[in-house]
């Protein structure tokens, strides 16, 4: 079956990913017959840790492999207590498990079938997802800087049933496979038998509808990232200024497209309308954010960014007891330092304290103005989005506020103090590529 998948590859080492079951068995016994024609074959098998056999099923994946000379690498998942969502949490941690685990250019393998593919489309359907979510599993994709892929996708799994028994072949039957409560067991076991008794072909017409799905998507994306590639600017954000001209429909289209480029799950049709509607078109003044998990989009003037979630500083006071020591900054801020090389700024005297703040409130009267103005007004003059000014380290001398590290110079009384020199090492990136002056 996969002979000729397997010779289109010049990279001849590959990790299968084993269960134990059906699928995975016939792949890994197909690989052994194979395995002559100078290619490398290591296994890996998950331990889920939610049945009472798992332990079980894990020794005789071990037994397979030793006995064909195969190396078989095993993780074990912690028991999950919070049951809600399972499906995709697991899938999640398996996926993250096959990355660690891949040798560079190393193939990952899976025993996906078309009834697989098939489960997937029903589940897409109940989702509400439109053509990218219908397209399901592709026969290649990517994971990192290595590949998958499906060599079963056109195979039926009643196909792969009769190949392992001709081959007298032993295999895993996971009982929790029976467990409608599971949307995709309930799916497998109460769903599709109807569908195929009333039609057939229904597997069949299933597939054709994913493949022109995919062909579809695959389309659209031609000319998404054609239309996209002018819109993308400073580091990775989209520029949003000609979307008041576009329809909603393209505009929609480029948030999806843009953020897929970001190699994360994509949000939900109601998320991209979200943006559309909530961040993009709300109040110039506004300061919208949508959250997807770890990161966060958020909108500043006439761009979108896409964000990793930070933890908050905005209460943190550092004290720097020895300014000949570099002084570390939270959140992978970088480090002050004081050097020959930084800004010139008022020196301490000996007995103030020094200390970093990120939050402060109020008036101030810098160097270069005739008059005080609040701070969030100079903030937005030097094009400091709202998620970074909370970021940026505040000098103070005991409760005096000094400067903003490479934005200001408060102009405080200065008298009698020397000049010294700090330097704030960052790779902090403010719009419009304006950097921080302190290297």
């Amino acid at each position: 079956m996969i002979d000729k998948i397997i010779k289109n590859y010049q990279n001849k080492s590959f990790l299968i990913a084993y269960s134990g079951g059906l699928d995975s068995t016939v792949l890994l016994y197909q690989l052994l017959k194979i395995k002559k024609n100078n290619i490398q074959i290591r296994a890996i098998h998950i331990n889920h840790n939610i049945h009472s056999l798992s332990q079980q099923w894990t020794e005789h994946c071990q037994k397979i492999c030793v006995k064909n000379q195969i190396p078989l690498i095993i993780e074990y998942l912690q028991p999950h207590k919070n049951m809600n969502n399972l499906e995709e949490r697991l899938r999640i941690q398996r996926y993250n498990i096959f990355y660690k685990n891949l040798l560079k250019n190393e193939i990952l393998l899976t025993g996906h079938h078309i009834n697989d593919q098939c489960e997937t489309f029903i589940l897409s359907l109940k989702r509400g997802s439109g053509p990218t979510g219908l397209s399901c599993m592709s026969f290649q994709t990517s994971l990192g800087n290595n590949i998958i892929i499906r060599p079963f996708l056109n195979i039926t799994k009643k196909e792969l049933e009769l190949w392992a028994k001709k081959h007298q072949l032993k295999w895993i039957e996971d009982i929790s496979n029976l467990q409608i409560h599971y949307d995709r067991n309930f799916i497998r076991h109460n769903v599709m038998p109807i569908l195929e008794k009333k039609w057939p072909y229904f597997i069949q017409n299933c597939l054709r509808t994913i493949n022109i799905c995919q062909k579809e998507t695959k389309l659209l994306n031609y000319f998404l990232h054609k239309k996209i590639y002018n819109l993308i600017i400073f580091n990775d954000c989209l520029n949003i200024k000609t979307f008041k001209n576009m329809q909603k429909d393209m505009c929609t289209a480029l948030i999806r497209y843009w953020l897929s480029l970001k190699k994360i799950k994509l949000p939900s049709y109601k998320s991209i309308q979200y943006i559309y509607d909530q961040i993009i078109f709300s109040r110039q003044d506004a300061n919208p954010r949508i959250v997807l998990k770890k990161n966060e989009i958020r909108r500043y003037k006439e761009t979108l960014y896409f964000l990793k979630i930070q933890p908050s500083v905005q209460n943190t006071i550092l004290f720097w007891h020895n300014h000949n020591i570099k002084l570390k900054l939270p959140n992978n801020l970088g480090y002050l330092e004081k050097n020959k090389y930084g800004n010139k700024l008022p020196a301490p005297h000996k007995n103030e304290l020094i200390n970093i703040r990120f939050q402060y409130e109020g008036k101030i009267f810098i160097l270069g103005r005739h008059k005080k103005r609040q701070i969030k007004k100079i903030w937005q003059e030097n094009n400091i989005p709202p998620w970074l000014r909370n970021q940026i380290p505040l000098l103070f001398y005991n409760n005096i506020f000094i400067a903003a590290l490479g934005i200001f110079i408060v102009n405080c009384n200065m008298t009698y103090r020397d000049d010294w020199m700090l330097s704030w090492n960052n790779h902090v990136k403010l719009p419009n590529n304006y950097l921080f002056s302190f290297f």
